[in-house]
């Protein structure tokens, strides 16, 4: 929602260079309102911050947070230093079926590049393809919610589910909105590394690929999660 008001104003420029946002609270049922303020532009950039914010037991309570950078991409030398994964096209995985304790996950077609109920590759990495289920294109703000989806990683570390929560996110997108377009069918790769996870939090690391191998975008992210032992 953040992400879909900055690129929805008429001084925006170009497509996301990078979108960071932090979840300060859960939202409510019921209205809500969107805050922009345009801090810097220049021929090439802008950026922009954004607030989420909803009134809760009477009160105005900050929901979520975020910076965005927009950016007119031009053409330069290019390359790509990251190979992407090695896994079967999604038409030949079988599609996970969510619990419904996930409702998110329910609005997504979600096939695991790896075998089992906790799937993970040697070389520690998770690969899932996925697609939003309502056919939409895949635009920036849709290429953004996948990269914030799939399962948690510290599940398959614990072969278990337990209680998260995302607390930031930072997305980098690397591509422009033609390339974006030509992805196809909607379907993208997402090979996501936990590094640690200690104190009630981890991080993720997540490259997101187009079926014909482009990078779309890199994330960082780290989550709250509940654990007992």
């Amino acid at each position: 929602m953040l992400l879909h008001c900055v690129l929805a104003e008429e001084e925006t420029l170009g497509v996301p260079l990078s979108f960071s946002i932090n979840f300060a609270g859960a939202m409510e049922p019921g209205a809500f309102a969107v805050r922009l303020r345009d801090l810097r532009r220049n021929r090439s950039t802008t950026f922009w911050s954004a607030e989420l914010v909803q009134e809760q037991a009477g009160a105005e309570v900050l929901c979520a947070f975020a910076t965005v950078v927009t950016a007119r991409r031009r053409e330069t030398a290019a390359f790509l230093e990251l190979l992407p994964p090695d896994v079967p096209a999604p038409e030949t995985l079988a599609r996970f079926e969510p619990p419904g304790s996930l409702p998110f996950l329910q609005r997504l077609d979600m096939r695991f590049g790896s075998a089992g109920a906790f799937p993970k590759l040697a070389d520690g990495a998770t690969v899932t393809w996925m697609r939003a289920l309502d056919s939409r294109k895949l635009d920036f703000e849709t290429l953004t919610a996948l990269c914030d989806a799939g399962l948690p990683q510290i599940f398959l570390r614990l072969r278990r589910r337990v209680p998260v929560s995302s607390v930031t996110l930072n997305v980098f997108y690397h591509v422009t909105a033609q390339e974006l377009a030509a992805a196809g069918d909607g379907f993208v790769a997402n090979r996501t590394r936990m590094r640690r996870a200690a104190h009630g939090f981890f991080d993720a690391s997540t490259d997101v690929w187009s079926r014909d191998g482009m990078l779309l975008a890199t994330t960082e992210q780290i989550v709250w999660f509940k654990d007992s032992t």
